[in-house]
């Protein structure tokens, strides 16, 4: 397939969000995707005809998760939430997984996949952490470095055990999901990227390589084996 087909869904209509959706565009369609932008509002058989069409998705970052998802009560001053963008990218991921379809998780989209899969999150990483992790002065820069597992697909398309990632996230994994595989980590032992085990091709990081691969060869290959694995 020359141009298979990526699935995303929309993040919002705000001129922030719009930037933030461009900046996914802008990797998949340089590694050789074309794009379809997936609103929040479809209805059952509409999912199923994407899941047919699209070759593969991407879960893009955002938002926090509403707490109430892996049973847990909001903090006090929590962030603004989008049940209905939590409840359409549940759906639309657990009939990804279904379907075994390719899939890439990037910064929300990697909690999601934790949430999906029965895992919990913290609310509140910022008394653990030994880096700033939500950085945004410097989101196209690296801020700290990330252990990857042996033999991970991360390791696999990277070439590498270790890496220098950006950082823009407040909340971390807490509890692993059933079947998930923590494939990375930051020195302070958060998890900076998740895998299926025995999945075709699952990948699901923490930090931004969206904002990366314009100036890293290393971020864009993630994309790249993303839309490989589409074909």
């Amino acid at each position: 397939m020359l141009y298979p087909k990526v699935g995303v869904p929309i993040i919002g209509k705000d001129l922030l969000s719009r930037y933030m959706q461009y900046q996914y565009e802008r990797c998949l369609t340089r590694a050789g995707a074309s794009v379809w932008l997936l609103p929040y509002y479809m209805e059952p058989e509409q999912l199923e005809t994407i899941i047919t069409t699209c070759s593969g998705f991407l879960f893009p970052g955002g938002t926090d998760i509403s707490p109430e998802l892996y049973g847990q009560h909001p903090l006090v001053g929590g962030r603004k939430k989008d049940p209905a963008r939590d409840n359409f990218e549940l759906a639309l991921l657990e009939a990804v997984t279904s379907a075994e379809k390719p899939f890439f998780c990037i910064g929300r989209g990697m909690q999601l996949l934790n949430v999906a899969f029965g895992g919990t999150l913290m609310q509140n990483m910022k008394t653990k952490q030994e880096y700033t992790h939500f950085d945004i002065w410097h989101i196209s820069t690296a801020t700290h470095p990330v252990e990857l597992e042996p033999y991970s697909l991360l390791a696999e398309i990277l070439h590498t055990d270790t890496v220098s990632v950006n950082s823009l996230h407040h909340q971390t994994v807490d509890s692993l999901g059933e079947g998930l595989l923590a494939t990375a980590d930051s020195p302070e032992g958060f998890a900076e990227a998740l895998e299926i085990e025995g999945y075709p091709f699952s990948l699901a990081v923490q930090w931004r390589p969206e904002y990366m691969a314009t100036r890293s060869l290393s971020q864009q290959k993630l994309f790249q084996a993303f839309v490989t694995a589409c074909r």
